[in-house]
């Protein structure tokens, strides 16, 4: 493991100390040469470290004992902590407003982080969402990109076990401490993929188990480790639907399959949220992924695999619109 830099556990100790989040850890970074400054000097700069440290006695002491005892599980367990500090930080998370200051990282990211796709979806896909999930999967992953995803079941599964049949890069992105993998059905593919060469990540410490909040917060980091996200297929409140709106927030393309006439004609709930985006009703798509018209070129609806190197290219989209005749081959 690499050694914690001292701007990193610094901030760790930081994130620590009581009543303070995000909000105050971007005001200690804010101090030029933050590190090289004595904590109580940092405390007059920053108001809310000032009342943190004065909450209880010894508080100071206590944060960075609990700092210390992260950074010896890391190293235990052959991982590293990371800040929006260190250069090894994800550029692209970085640039989101929702980025995490720590990062609890075990595996290694893409020799080109830049490319990489979110591909999620439902917990229990269709037989066609499990066959689309696998082929752009296939598709991203021959280009030479990284795929991100949850590790859950149904879509998220098909995506990492796709990753590693075919010897590519893959993330997986959790909603809790590193000190556990969930679900454990799928304890033996994630290690599967630190064989593979790629990565666990998450900004809750060791000892930090899942709650529900944990999940949206984990799905708008797998939006922000991608330049784009392909939401396979979603339910109208589904949890994907997460990660689809924090891609168009940050101003990154999202991608929709068409669902197969089969599916419809089952009135597949799983496919309700992708149904009416392939509608092209963009005012029903807007309330749906909770943002505006200036959002529309956006949203790519995937109709066959000729549409996947578009989203290689990010090209510009209009607003989808349902084809003639669907194509159900893709």
């Amino acid at each position: 493991m690499k050694d914690i830099t001292e701007k990193t556990k610094m901030l760790l100790a930081f994130s620590f100390l009581k009543g303070v989040g995000p909000a105050t850890l971007r005001k200690v970074i804010d101090v030029s040469d933050f590190v090289n400054f004595s904590v109580d000097t940092i405390a007059s700069k920053v108001p809310k470290i000032r009342s943190a440290l004065n909450e209880e006695p010894y508080a100071w002491q206590k944060a960075m004992e609990k700092a210390i005892i992260q950074i010896d599980l890391a190293q235990k367990d052959n991982a590293r902590i990371l800040s929006v500090t260190d250069v090894e930080y994800p550029s692209l998370l970085k640039t989101t407003k929702d980025d995490p200051l720590i990062l609890y990282v075990k595996g290694h990211f893409s020799p080109d982080p830049s490319n990489s796709v979110a591909l999620i979806g439902t917990r229990e896909p269709t037989s066609h969402g499990k066959i689309i999930t696998a082929r752009i999967a296939e598709f991203f992953l021959g280009n030479r990109w990284s795929i991100v995803s949850g590790l859950a079941l149904g879509c998220d599964t098909v995506a990492h076990e796709t990753a590693v049949s075919l010897q590519g890069h893959t993330i997986a992105v959790f909603a809790h401490g590193l000190h556990v993998v969930s679900p454990s059905q799928n304890k033996a593919l994630a290690h599967a993929i630190l064989d593979q060469g790629g990565a666990w990540v998450t900004e809750y410490p060791y000892g930090h188990n899942a709650t529900p909040h944990q999940f949206v917060k984990r799905d708008k980091i797998q939006a922000g480790l991608a330049q784009g996200v392909v939401m396979v297929q979603s339910d109208l409140k589904g949890g994907s639907l997460h990660a689809s709106r924090a891609a168009i927030s940050y101003g990154r393309w999202l991608a929709v399959p068409q669902p197969t006439q089969r599916d419809l004609d089952r009135k597949e709930s799983k496919v309700k949220a992708n149904s009416l985006i392939s509608e092209g009703c963009w005012q029903k798509t807007s309330e749906l992924l909770k943002c505006d018209e200036s959002a529309s070129n956006l949203v790519k609806l995937i109709r066959s695999k000729e549409d996947y190197p578009n989203l290689l290219q990010a090209m510009e989209h209009t607003n989808p619109k349902p084809p003639a005749e669907q194509n159900n081959l893709f």
